[in-house]
């Protein structure tokens, strides 16, 4: 999985369901984790990339078949002040989720 804080959050929020899980005798199920990487080129200008990931047999994480992907190439000034939103709604969303 690509090193960031997206992908960091989802990994430990699988661990803590499984951990969770198992003190109550649960089966874990296969585990999805997600990644988002969020990027401000400029303060109205955003671009992204995204994945789900699943591990594999050899038990290394890998994105699945159709999921997630990147920004257009080419999308309207709109699409990108879009994303630059989202992206400061993520960083103010981890930034609560992690320190509260």
């Amino acid at each position: 999985m690509p090193k960031s804080a997206f992908a960091a959050n989802s990994q430990a929020r699988r661990a803590l369901r499984r951990w969770r899980g198992s003190s109550r005798g649960a089966t874990p199920s296969a585990p999805k984790l997600i990644n988002t990487c969020y990027s401000l080129v400029a303060p109205d200008y955003g671009i992204s990339v995204a994945g789900v990931y699943q591990p594999s047999a050899s038990g290394a994480a890998r994105r699945g078949a159709g999921s997630g992907g990147v920004s257009p190439a080419g999308a309207p000034r709109a699409t990108r002040a879009a994303e630059a939103l989202l992206a400061e709604a993520w960083f103010r969303t981890i930034t609560d989720e992690t320190f509260g």
